[in-house]
Parts: C-alpha cells; sequence; structure tokens
C-alpha cells in the first residue's frame, strides 16, 4: 500500500483504533509523511465541491506529481511538533466531513443498517418468545424470527417490540413495503416515551431508493428532528446531506 492509499484509508476512517494511533504517530515521528498528510488536507479542502469519484482522480494525479518532489532533510524542533499536531486535528475534522457530506442519504441509510440491525439486543423484562425471536434473528434466521415477532404482533397490536423487530427483520430481508408497514404503525403509537417509528421508517425509504422515496424520508427525518424524536442526532447530520 503506498502513502496515498495509506492516507486515504485513515480519512475513510477503515483502520482499528491501533492503526490510528501508529498513523498518528508516524505524522510525528516523520516529517515528509506530515508533509504528505497536510498536502493531502489541502487538496481534498480544495476540491471539496467536486464530486467524489472525480476528486479521487484529480487527488491522485495531483498526489503523484506533489510525490516526486524531493524533500530535504531538517531539523526537528518545536514549530514541527506543532504542525504535526495541527495536521492530527485537521484530519479528525476531514475524516468528519468525508463521513457526513460524501455521502449521499441512501449511502448513509445502508450503512446505518449494517452497523446497527445485524444483531438485536434484548432488555429485561421481555417475554419468552421475544427473546426467541431476538435470538433467532441474531442466529441469521431472519425468515423464523420474523414469523414469531408477526404472531406477537397480531396477538397485540400495540406490542410496540414486536412491531419494531417486525419491522427490521423485513427491513433486513429486503421487504421495504412491509417494514414500512410496520414502522408506521410503530410510529402511530403516541404513548411511548422514546419511539424510532419515523426514523425506521425513513431509513427504509432511503434504502429502498424508490420514487419519491428520497423526499419522503426527508419529510419524516425533518418531523424527528422537529420533535425531538429518536435518531435526532442522526437525522440532522443527514439532513445536510438532500
Amino acid at each position: 500500500m503506498d502513502n496515498m492509499e495509506y492516507i486515504e484509508s485513515y480519512f475513510k476512517g477503515n483502520n482499528t483504533a491501533a492503526q490510528k494511533l501508529q498513523f498518528e504517530n508516524k505524522i510525528l515521528d516523520d516529517p515528509g509523511f506530515a508533509d504528505e498528510v497536510a498536502f493531502y488536507i489541502s487538496a481534498n479542502g480544495a476540491m471539496k465541491q467536486e464530486l467524489y469519484d472525480e476528486k479521487k482522480q484529480r487527488f491522485r494525479e495531483m498526489y503523484d506529481s506533489h510525490k516526486v518532489i524531493t524533500m530535504k532533510p531538517r531539523v526537528r524542533s518545536l514549530w514541527k511538533y506543532m504542525a504535526a499536531a495541527s495536521v492530527i486535528i485537521a484530519a479528525f475534522v476531514l475524516t468528519w466531513i468525508f463521513s457526513v457530506n460524501s455521502a449521499s442519504p441512501h449511502q448513509l441509510a445502508d450503512k446505518y443498517i449494517q452497523q446497527n440491525f445485524k444483531t438485536l439486543n434484548v432488555t429485561m423484562g421481555n417475554g419468552d418468545s421475544l427473546q426467541t425471536g431476538i435470538s433467532l434473528f441474531n442466529s441469521g434466521k431472519l425468515d423464523e424470527a420474523l414469523s414469531i415477532f408477526e404472531t406477537l404482533e397480531n396477538r397485540d397490536p400495540a406490542n410496540s417490540e414486536a412491531l419494531k423487530y417486525a419491522g427490521i427483520v423485513s427491513l433486513r430481508l429486503n421487504n421495504y413495503d412491509k417494514a414500512i408497514k410496520y414502522f408506521s404503525l410503530l410510529a402511530a403509537n403516541s404513548s411511548l416515551y422514546s419511539n424510532s417509528g419515523k426514523f425506521y421508517k425513513a431509513i427504509t425509504l432511503l434504502e429502498r431508493n424508490s420514487e419519491g422515496d428520497k423526499e419522503q424520508a426527508k419529510q419524516l427525518l425533518q418531523e424527528v428532528v422537529d420533535k425531538d424524536l429518536e435518531g435526532k442526532n442522526e437525522a440532522e447530520k443527514w439532513l445536510k446531506t438532500f
């Protein structure tokens, strides 16, 4: 992996905690590498209005041109460490910009699903059937899990946990219409102290990505923010990408 790919991997958030620490220590220990990171930040900042693919290709060209310049050895001094520290701070800022502003709403929704809907947590006090459904879900038996959650919902339409999990499993099965139905029912339950229905419905619409889905999802995300519903923090960030 050349330095360009190494630097880009860091900014994309692909590194482990240990790899991030190694990267930041390299900035402090290697002035030439610190210059390359600083150049990366400067080049990407100047091109932040371009499309991502164009920006990546253009930066590759600029980076390759910059890399052939021979760096003269220099004496390490306090200003170099101060500059390196500034680069690290800028790195975190740029990472945040890349993670939010360069991703489309659909990509953000897909990432959320991958990070949050792979497994389900169960809280104390839930019924045995609900826990069985969660266990099946976490074992990858999605169809069997959905059958249990739907049975629970049919017995008790006000069972918010069954509604939520039925929606999540349907989403994981790419049955977007069914997921939207369950999340809509969940959102309509005004008795809940914390209600994720609107936010999850917005995620489903963005993931389905059919005509009109993006606009409807945007409206739902705005409602999540305005009414301070579950998912508000993500909704505020995502709205900036529309």
